[in-house]
């Protein structure tokens, strides 16, 4: 059976610009210092869009529904991507794309 799936639609709120290489090292480097190697592989993680502009960008990350909670914990834990201060807003949760970008 295929394992549920739920996005993420977040913003980031930054000092300078944030590419989306720097952005997913750095999501997963949280994944990974929070919960783990088995803890990162069930998440599931995947940045399926990152627009990146001047001051915020926007995203959507797929992960596991399981591990909602803890993804929106490690965002929470980013402070800074590569000696570029950040902050992670999460905007909405959703179980497809289209409800995730729907507003």
């Amino acid at each position: 059976m295929r394992e549920k799936r739920r996005y993420i639609l977040f913003e980031v709120m930054s000092e300078g610009e944030v590419d989306k290489q720097r952005l997913q090292r750095a999501i997963w480097d949280s994944v990974y210092s929070l919960y783990g190697d088995t803890g990162a592989s069930e998440s599931r993680l995947w940045l399926t869009s990152y627009d990146c502009g001047e001051d915020t960008g926007i995203g959507v990350l797929r992960c596991a529904h399981r591990v909602v909670e803890r993804v929106r914990a490690a965002l929470a834990c980013i402070h800074s991507v590569d000696g570029i201060r950040v902050a992670i807003r999460v905007i909405r949760v959703s179980g497809t794309l289209k409800g995730v970008r729907g507003k």
